[in-house]
């Protein structure tokens, strides 16, 4: 064998090591993550039981108002390493006040592996999109739920097309401790932005550059009290603050800022 043929039979060898090498330390990455609180999210699942009706496939969650009209439909893409589930308190509530909520599962539980996921989960289900064709959608995200939100709605203002495949646009964008990595500032979309007061994740410096990258039409509630993992109910993050108020009480702030934001809070 030549010494040619021997440089590339090594090299190649190299290659397949490094990619087997990060395979695995990427699935070891991906491996630890945070699981939901199935005891929090039965327990307020039990408490909806009569206003919200939810039912789950292969590609996430669906909660569905039962005593509200439908008035908005939100997309939400669950926080980097967090079990999809750990969003299923919030998704209850705002369904409770008539939003339909698609609650994706991410591939390895990180949304930017799927950032096309509301079109994976709606695919199958023509008939229930035509329930809600003429209300509002908006996409929503958690931490790097939100980065991977933002990018896509910005890839389809970029090509000037309507978001994923269905007859309808996103108004707008609502970002929980989180920051567009993307310029969005000359779309017509909405923003809102919500974050704790005491997180200790989100990076600030960060949060604060990317308004430059924000809507025209953006607006900033800060959560006093709050911190980075009480979006979900999923335990406390590794380097979040200390929340001075409880899970539930972030949880239900949130989802009235939201409400509220869109213009169809309901008492």
């Amino acid at each position: 064998m030549s010494k040619f043929k021997k440089s590339l039979k090594w090299i190649a060898i190299l290659l397949v090591s490094v990619v087997v090498i990060a395979a695995i330390a990427f699935k070891l990455y991906t491996k630890d993550y945070y699981h939901a609180d199935n005891t929090i999210i039965s327990y307020v699942q039990n408490l909806f039981d009569s206003e919200v009706h939810s039912y789950s496939d292969e590609n996430g969650t669906v909660f569905i108002p039962q005593t509200k009209d439908i008035s908005a439909v939100i997309v939400f893409y669950p926080g980097g390493k967090v079990e999809y589930t750990a969003y299923s308190s919030l998704m209850y509530d705002l369904a409770s006040k008539g939003c339909l909520c698609l609650l994706p599962k991410m591939p390895e539980n990180l949304a930017i592996l799927r950032v096309n996921a509301a079109d994976v989960l709606t695919k199958n289900y023509d008939t229930q999109k035509e329930m809600v064709k003429n209300v509002d959608w908006y996409l929503a995200g958690h931490s790097l739920g939100g980065v991977a939100a933002a990018s896509f709605l910005s890839e389809c203002v970029a090509n000037d097309e309507t978001p994923g495949e269905d007859p309808f646009e996103y108004k707008g964008i609502i970002l929980c401790a989180s920051f567009p990595s993307v310029d969005l500032s000359n779309s017509d979309l909405r923003l809102l932005s919500i974050y704790g007061s005491n997180d200790g994740v989100l990076n600030m410096e960060k949060y604060e550059a990317s308004k430059v990258n924000w809507p025209k039409d953006s607006e900033e509630h800060i959560i006093e009290g709050g911190i980075h993992s009480y979006f979900g109910n999923y335990g406390l993050q590794d380097g979040d603050g200390t929340p001075s108020i409880s899970n539930e009480e972030q949880i239900i702030e949130t989802a009235d800022t939201i409400m509220d934001w869109i213009g169809i809070y309901q008492q």
